[in-house]
C-alpha cells in the first residue's frame, strides 16, 4: 500500500495480546475498495506479550506500526494511534475484530457529502469463536455500550480531547457520549461491521464495565450541572 502524505481516513488498531486475531483484523483493513492512497492504517502495539508484535511487523510497508514499551490501556493505546495519524476522517477497530471491505469508503462518503454529519455509524455481524454469525442493528444505545463500527470527524475529536486515558474500560463509551452532546450522528444501515465476541475480552467484563458507566455518568452530571 502506497500512503498518501494526507489520507482522507485514518484506521487505529489497537493491540493487546491477540496474536490469533491480529492479522485477520489488519488483512480486512488493507483489503478495502477505498484507493490505497487516500487512507492509512495506524496499529498500536499496546505492550503485547505474546507474538502480536512480530506479527505487526510481518506488514511493514502496508501500515504504520507503533508499540508501547509499557502497557497503558486501550484508551491510551486509541491516542497514540489517533497522533501518529494524519486523516481527517478517523475510524478504531479493535484488533480482534474486522471489517467488510467497503466499510472505510462508504462510511467516509457520508462524512464528505454531509457536513453536519459529526460521525457515522454501521451496523455489525457478531461473531463468535465459532465463527457463528449474527446481524445486529447498531442502535445509538447499543454504540453507546460497544463503540465499534464508528468513524469521527478529526477535527471534532480534537475539540473533545480525545479518549480519557485514564480509564482501562468504558473508555468508548465516555468517548461517544460526550461526542453526541456536542455533534449529531448518522446510522447507516448497511452490517459492515464484524464484531467478534470472546472469553477474556474486555467487553466480557459486564459488572466492571457497568460499575465504570454509573461512574461516567455521575461525573457528566455533576459537569452539567456545574
Amino acid at each position: 500500500m502506497i500512503v498518501m502524505s494526507e489520507p482522507i481516513v485514518s484506521i487505529i488498531i489497537t493491540c493487546f495480546n491477540l496474536e490469533p486475531y491480529i492479522g485477520r483484523a489488519i488483512n480486512s483493513c488493507i483489503n478495502q475498495t477505498m484507493p490505497d492512497s487516500m487512507y492509512e492504517i495506524v496499529v498500536v502495539d499496546d505492550c503485547s506479550s505474546d507474538s502480536s508484535w512480530d506479527l505487526i511487523q510481518q506488514f511493514n510497508g502496508l501500515i504504520k506500526p507503533v508499540r508501547h514499551d509499557q502497557n497503558m490501556g486501550v484508551a491510551h493505546a486509541s491516542n497514540t494511534g489517533i497522533r501518529a495519524s494524519s486523516g481527517r476522517y478517523i475510524v478504531r477497530v479493535d484488533g480482534d475484530d474486522y471489517i467488510n471491505r467497503n466499510f472505510v469508503h462508504t462510511l467516509s462518503e457520508v462524512l464528505e457529502w454531509n457536513d453536519d454529519v459529526g460521525f457515522v455509524y454501521c451496523d455489525q455481524i457478531l461473531v463468535d469463536s465459532k465463527m457463528t454469525r449474527k446481524q445486529e442493528i447498531n442502535t445509538l444505545d447499543k454504540l453507546l455500550d460497544h463503540g465499534a463500527g464508528v468513524m469521527f470527524r478529526r477535527r471534532y475529536l480534537d475539540v473533545l480531547g480525545l479518549y480519557d486515558e485514564t480509564l482501562r474500560n468504558r473508555e468508548d463509551y465516555d468517548l461517544i457520549l460526550r461526542y453526541i452532546r456536542n455533534f449529531d450522528g448518522y446510522h447507516l444501515r448497511l452490517p459492515y461491521y464484524r464484531y467478534f465476541k470472546r472469553c477474556g475480552s474486555l467487553s466480557s467484563e459486564i459488572e466492571a464495565r457497568d460499575d465504570l458507566k454509573k461512574k461516567i455518568d455521575g461525573e457528566k452530571n455533576v459537569r452539567t450541572e456545574e
